[in-house]
């Protein structure tokens, strides 16, 4: 035989050894397979919406507040959180410093230039800016104004040295004022302020263009009340 012939004939046995295939039985696990695999897509869904849902959650425990689309939600915080958003408030509702240690010279000229009563002129004696001191004339005569204010972390000394006797305000602040005595050249009036909070006023009053040179008034153009009033005012704050 030909081997051609031999070569057909061969193919011929063997495909005949197939079984025909089973139609019906390869539908019904065609069936089966795509159930399984349906099954398998679903529970991976499931998986990962469930580990989203978790690293959402975690995330949102680890910043309160955060929505999916990045805005933030208002919402009061329950707890320890709650208290210290109340403390937050109470602190806030407390006035801040708004300086610490010396107030430089100028600011504390212009806010003794506000501060001062209307109908008197004022201007800057040779180093005034840098001494904190200032001219002031009622039309009858200059009076040298001088004025220190700070911040002090400690007030034992000043509480010692010059407040001592003085009986504080109702808010804890001590006020001490004094007048130099009869004949004293030139005649001069002091105010000092000391807040609790550490706040250190000192305003003098000279009835004369110079605080060495001799009066040239014979009464000061501020009132030792009216001093007061300029050193207690709230503005030094």
């Amino acid at each position: 035989m030909p081997i051609e012939e031999d070569f057909t004939e061969a193919l011929r046995t063997t495909l005949l050894t197939f079984e025909p295939p089973n139609t019906p039985s390869l539908l019904q696990a065609g069936v089966r397979n795509g159930r399984r695999r349906r099954r398998r897509r679903a529970t991976a869904a499931a998986v990962s919406g469930t580990a989203v849902l978790a690293i959402v959650g975690l995330g949102a425990a680890v910043v309160p507040g955060l929505l999916s689309d990045g805005r933030t939600a208002d919402h009061t915080l329950a707890g320890p959180a709650a208290s210290a958003t109340t403390g937050s408030a109470t602190a806030s509702a407390t006035p801040k410093p708004t300086f610490t240690g010396t107030l430089p010279a100028d600011r504390a000229l212009a806010t003794l230039t506000a501060l001062l009563p209307t109908g008197l002129t004022h201007s800057s004696p040779p180093g005034g800016r840098q001494s904190g001191q200032l001219w002031v004339d009622d039309g009858h005569g200059k009076s040298l104004i001088e004025v220190h204010v700070s911040r002090q972390t400690s007030t034992t000394a000043i509480r010692s040295h010059v407040f001592a006797g003085t009986t504080p305000l109702a808010d804890g602040t001590l006020i001490e004022s004094r007048q130099a005595p009869p004949g004293t050249d030139p005649g001069h009036e002091t105010v000092n302020v000391l807040h609790p909070d550490g706040l250190y006023v000192t305003i003098m009053e000279w009835q004369a263009p110079s605080q060495n040179g001799p009066s040239t008034r014979t009464t000061p153009i501020l009132t030792l009340a009216q001093l007061r009033a300029i050193a207690t005012s709230s503005q030094w704050q």
